[in-house]
């Protein structure tokens, strides 16, 4: 009926902490939920999931969780990935901390 409360640790070691750097210069360092995405990825991964190219915000936010989950992903091994899913410059690289 109860359940125990979550310790500070475990909570924190559910945050997803990422850098963008380009040519060196941090240009964003936080939580990956704060990454700004595209809206034209937004929108067209929604036609590609729901068949809705004017997504509800229910819609919006699941795509917006399946990019993030692929972003964080994709710079697994500390090589880091391509920014072209963030609202970034070209060449800008998404890396986990």
């Amino acid at each position: 009926m109860f359940r125990r409360k979550k310790k500070k640790e475990d909570q924190i070691s559910h945050i997803r902490n990422i850098e963008v750097r380009l040519n060196g210069e941090v240009l964003f360092s936080g939580e990956l939920t704060d990454l700004p995405l595209k809206e034209e990825w937004i929108l067209k991964k929604s036609v590609e999931f729901f068949d809705d190219p004017a997504p509800c915000y229910i819609h919006r936010s699941a795509v917006a969780v399946r990019l993030l989950n692929e972003i964080w992903e994709s710079a697994s091994g500390g090589r880091g990935v391509g920014s072209e899913y963030a609202d970034y410059p070209p060449g800008a690289i998404i890396c986990r901390l």
